[in-house]
């Protein structure tokens, strides 16, 4: 039926939402990165940015250089130790409040870091060959390092002044200040940048990168675990909604959804148990319709067959009885017609008991149970009667009941109303229906006129109605009739 949900699609349903959740997790964390890796990329970009980031932070680390360069003579050991640290770590390390905070430049992208004196001459160089010890500093380096390593020696503190981007480098240069505010040297630092300035500073943005990295390793496996778990909860709810529709589909609905949640599925599932108990009154107060329609249906046949022959059976004894002294003969002929009476309603009966009792109920099958009734028809009513099959295969009970009453009140009609002689069967299986003839060549009828006259015809259409499918009645005086009745069968 259509809802029917297999627990195998529940199954897929589930890891389905579970990759669902994953991946909507792992995009948002991914989305979040792009989002900040493109601020990291504007904002660096800018060129108000680099002095704003980089001299705050050399000028903090080279304010414990004074000392070495005030020495007489200035401690170039000590300065040139400096230099080889931060030219082979790459750590900047800054003292602040107390706490070690330090900047990550990548040791490649130190190209030149020179430490001068006063007078700008050249006291420490990495790497050496490049600016001599004892050299003036704007001897060695290019027109754009010259501007910022004299704005240093300046004493100037706009860091502005104090970097400059060109092209390819970053060049910082940052005054060093002894302990009563004088300058006693000055910094510079050459910092390569690969590629253009169009694309993104991957030296500078390495750690956004690497923690993205690791926050996408994390998400993977923490978004599947929930996924799992809220995947799982629903779909045991779904699966709950699929059993009862299962049971529905067989026709019991006694069985309920429960599912309390106020969300929207708990809604659905309440609306579904309302009309599965509004299908269950229904179906109830259909059965006990149908039941006093039976009895009401027996009731009429009983008074127009049983009871007025055996009223016509007792005139008859009454009629033996008088004339049994004076006209013997006679009161023999009475008799034989009263015993004649009585065997016609002991047929009357036997039909009835049948249909009350129908062939299928016994585990006989359709066509067996068919057969075996129509050949005790046309034994007890004298009229030739044929069952034809074609493609034969099994069907649930209720349709076979219904199609067994159909063809009872068929026949029923025949014997009573049409004084024919021979009548046909058929009931031929297509691959998704069942069609069911019932043919005479009686006297026929007019059928709308009839259709308003008695409940055999109208019962027979509601029978077949109730299965989902339709009935055709085609008679006209004289002709005969045919019955044509039209049931869907589910694949």
């Amino acid at each position: 039926m259509g809802l029917r949900l297999r627990v195998p699609q529940i199954h897929r349903l589930q890891w389905k939402l579970t990759l669902t959740y994953t991946l909507v997790t792992t995009g948002a964390v991914l989305v979040v990165e792009a989002a900040l890796l493109l601020a990291a990329w504007w904002m660096l970009s800018r060129s108000d940015v680099w002095p704003k980031l980089l001299v705050p932070v050399f000028q903090d680390a080279t304010s414990t250089l004074a000392p070495a360069i005030e020495a007489v003579p200035p401690d170039t050991k000590q300065l040139d130790a400096w230099l080889e640290d931060l030219l082979s770590s790459g750590r900047v390390r800054v003292s602040q409040t107390n706490e070690r905070l330090q900047i990550h430049i990548s040791p490649a992208s130190f190209s030149l870091a020179t430490i001068t004196d006063a007078q700008g001459r050249v006291l420490a160089a990495v790497p050496a060959g490049e600016c001599a010890q004892g050299v003036f500093i704007q001897k060695c380096v290019s027109v754009e390092a010259r501007e910022v390593i004299d704005a240093a020696l300046r004493g100037e503190s706009d860091a502005n002044q104090l970097v400059l981007r060109s092209q390819k480098h970053i060049f910082v240069a940052t005054p060093i200040v002894s302990s009563d505010e004088e300058v006693v040297g000055a910094f510079l630092v050459r910092i390569h940048m690969p590629g253009n300035w169009a694309q993104l500073p991957k030296e500078v943005l390495g750690t956004l990168l690497s923690s993205g990295l690791l926050i996408l390793l994390l998400s993977v496996p923490v978004g599947t675990l929930f996924g799992f778990f809220t995947a799982r909860g629903l779909t045991r709810r779904l699966n709950a909604l699929a059993q009862a529709a299962d049971a529905w589909a067989r026709g019991d609905f006694s069985q309920f959804v429960h599912d309390s949640s106020p969300d929207e599925l708990g809604q659905v599932a309440r609306r579904l148990n309302r009309m599965a108990e509004e299908l269950q009154n229904l179906l109830q107060a259909r059965e006990e319709w149908a039941a006093l329609e039976e009895r009401h249906r027996l009731a009429r046949d009983l008074h127009d067959s049983v009871k007025q022959q055996v009223f016509a059976t007792a005139l008859q004894i009454a009629a033996a009885r008088n004339l049994l002294d004076t006209e013997p003969e006679q009161s023999k002929q009475h008799l034989v017609e009263a015993e004649r009476l009585v065997r016609q309603a002991q047929q009357e009966l036997t039909v009835l008991i049948q249909e009350l009792r129908p062939a299928a109920l016994e585990g006989k099958g359709l066509a067996p149970a068919l057969q075996e009734y129509v050949d005790t028809w046309a034994r007890q009513t004298g009229i030739h009667a044929e069952v034809r099959l074609r493609g034969e295969r099994a069907l649930p009970l209720p349709v076979e009941q219904a199609i067994f009453r159909l063809v009872q009140e068929a026949l029923a009609n025949v014997a009573k109303h049409s004084a024919a002689d021979r009548t046909t069967v058929t009931l031929e299986w297509t691959q998704d229906a069942l069609v069911v003839t019932v043919e005479d060549n009686g006297k026929g009828f007019n059928v709308q006129e009839a259709m308003g006259r008695g409940l055999g015809l109208a019962n027979m259409k509601e029978r077949v109605q109730a299965l989902g499918g339709h009935i055709r009645i085609l008679s006209s005086p004289g002709q005969g009739t045919r019955v044509e009745a039209y049931v869907p069968l589910s694949a």
